[in-house]
């Protein structure tokens, strides 16, 4: 038992600092393995964070992308809307200029016409006017052959009241001329003013259509 108990008495010691020895190895381990943990965590984190960061920069400009192209999409469309606007509003000017001057050229047609059918009015008036006073100086001529031959005298009552006659019925003939040639005139100018106004009717609706068509296609 005396030579058992030294021996342990010394082995316990060496023992216990094996012991520590071991468990101060196994301490240093473990905490080599936890920071070689650690560190991998950390560039995995690192590596994940770069990870995202690059896929939300690439859809970011994916986003931009996307953005540009709509804009230029919608710049094209109403580039695209602005040409068919203009060039439908210049096929409608072109077709209204058209009537206006087809409209332009009846209505001086027309006015041609009307000064023409005047002017002959006027001429016919005119010959009628100098056949009348010729016919009137005819028959006072004759008036006074036929007063003369019978002694009687143009200043003498019944000479002047036959002269009087003459000349009222010379008046009232040309009366009747006169108001003729008004409601002759009257009708050549009623017939071109008619076709003015239906000319500017015409356009004023062909205009308004337009207008309505217009607005009827792009608004």
């Amino acid at each position: 038992m005396g030579g058992i108990t030294p021996l342990i008495t010394t082995a316990l010691p060496l023992a216990g600092s094996v012991a520590g020895a071991v468990r101060s190895l196994d301490r240093t381990g473990s905490s080599g393995g936890l920071a070689a943990i650690d560190r991998k965590a950390q560039l995995d984190a690192e590596a994940q964070a770069r990870q995202w960061a690059h896929d939300e920069q690439i859809r970011q400009q994916e986003a931009e992308l996307k953005r540009r192209q709509a804009e230029a999409d919608r710049i094209a469309a109403e580039q695209a809307r602005a040409r068919e606007m203009e060039s439908y509003r210049a096929a409608q000017d072109q077709a209204l200029a058209q009537l206006r001057a087809g409209r332009d050229a009846d209505t001086q047609a027309q006015d041609q016409q009307a000064q023409s059918q005047l002017a002959q009015m006027t001429a016919a008036a005119d010959a009628e006017e100098r056949r009348r006073v010729d016919a009137l100086r005819r028959a006072v001529a004759r008036t006074r052959a036929g007063l003369g031959s019978r002694g009687v005298g143009m200043a003498d009552g019944s000479g002047e009241a036959i002269l009087l006659g003459l000349v009222g019925d010379t008046a009232a003939d040309r009366q009747d001329a006169q108001a003729v040639d008004r409601l002759k005139r009257q009708a050549v100018q009623q017939n071109l003013d008619a076709l003015k106004r239906r000319n500017l009717l015409d356009l004023a609706q062909l205009a308004d259509r337009q207008r309505l068509e217009f607005m009827s296609k792009f608004f």
